[in-house]
């Protein structure tokens, strides 16, 4: 609070190396009284900093810090240039003391290896999961897609975040869809409060966050994901929105944007579509409204994205590629 009201920026202990080194030392304590063959570092490198090289570091994360803030204005306003040359020095050490480096996209792999050039030997991409307990088998899924109405379809935009995310643009994209005739719906699905911008219509149903480890809410998620025709996330910035992930799990397409890691995230054309983010309001509404008149290719796009998640977006499959990648290395 001290340097906020005086500079203008809060104090950022991740960039803060003094404070750093402190806490990974007694990390690394905890660590030797462990004795692993092999750390695994998911989220936070700047924690590795006092870390010993041996055993071996691994970093597993969605993207290191410089994509994050060109890609997140948030980052930008919240971390000053000071800060953000320090946050970027101390990834830039760690990273050249770990072993191999994974990141969630090939976006976020190419970034770090222009940010990172002394460590882009050992950056490669390892996807991350859909966030789901209980993954319904591929024959249930089959069964919500066949069943699904194309002929009143109902969108799902499912978000904790309003402005980001995109709720106005697939508000927006849902009346152009009316607009051409069909009796489509927007089912509204984890932001808490309403923004004035939603209007009260019947075809819009809000619905509010929902807990998955609440059994009735859990169940209300399974009916949204099972029975929509399409996911709308017209976001204007994202890592990896695992979301997608859940989205395929169900067979559901994705009706995305061409941002930061969604091109490894959404196969589009196959498992969904991605536009520029200008764009999406203006072409997404024509292109389902021609998928909307083929079932053939709607359940083709459907069954190609419970594939996806099957081969890369799901943990098991994942983190056992990783288990996997850190065994061969350490042989």
């Amino acid at each position: 609070m001290f340097t906020l009201k005086f500079s203008g920026q809060p104090h950022h202990y991740e960039a803060d190396s003094w404070i750093l080194r402190s806490r990974s030392r007694r990390v690394a304590a905890q660590i030797r009284a462990f004795a692993p063959e092999a750390v695994l570092c998911v989220g936070f490198p700047e924690a590795a900093i006092a870390l010993p090289v041996s055993p071996p570091i691994y970093v597993w994360m969605d993207a290191l810090f410089p994509s994050v803030r060109r890609l997140y204005p948030y980052f930008r306003i919240y971390y000053g240039e000071r800060d953000a040359r320090a946050l970027q020095r101390i990834e830039d050490r760690v990273l050249r003391r770990c072993r191999k480096i994974w990141l969630s996209s090939e976006w976020a792999a190419a970034e770090a290896r222009q940010d990172f050039p002394l460590a882009a030997g050992r950056i490669g991409v390892q996807p991350f999961g859909g966030n789901l307990a209980m993954p319904f088998a591929a024959a249930e899924v089959e069964k919500f897609i066949a069943t699904r109405n194309l002929t009143e379809p109902t969108l799902l935009f499912m978000a904790n975040e309003w402005e980001r995310k995109g709720g106005d643009t697939a508000v927006e994209t849902v009346r152009r869809l009316r607009e051409l005739g069909w009796r489509a719906k927007l089912t509204i699905a984890g932001v808490k409060i309403r923004p004035a911008s939603v209007p009260e219509t019947t075809w819009i149903e809000w619905v509010g966050p929902l807990d998955k480890s609440k059994p009735d809410e859990a169940q209300r998620m399974h009916r949204l994901l099972s029975e929509s025709i399409f996911l709308l996330l017209p976001t204007s910035a994202d890592t990896t929105p695992v979301v997608c992930h859940e989205a395929a799990a169900y067979g559901l397409p994705v009706l995305s944007t061409d941002v930061g890691g969604l091109q490894t995230t959404v196969d589009s054309g196959k498992t969904g579509m991605l536009w520029p983010v200008a764009k999406f309001a203006e072409e997404a509404p024509e292109w389902m409204a021609a998928a909307l008149t083929d079932r053939p290719r709607y359940e083709t796009m459907a069954r190609a994205a419970r594939r996806r998640y099957e081969a890369t977006g799901n943990w098991a499959v994942n983190v056992r590629a990783a288990a996997a990648a850190i065994a061969a290395d350490k042989s």
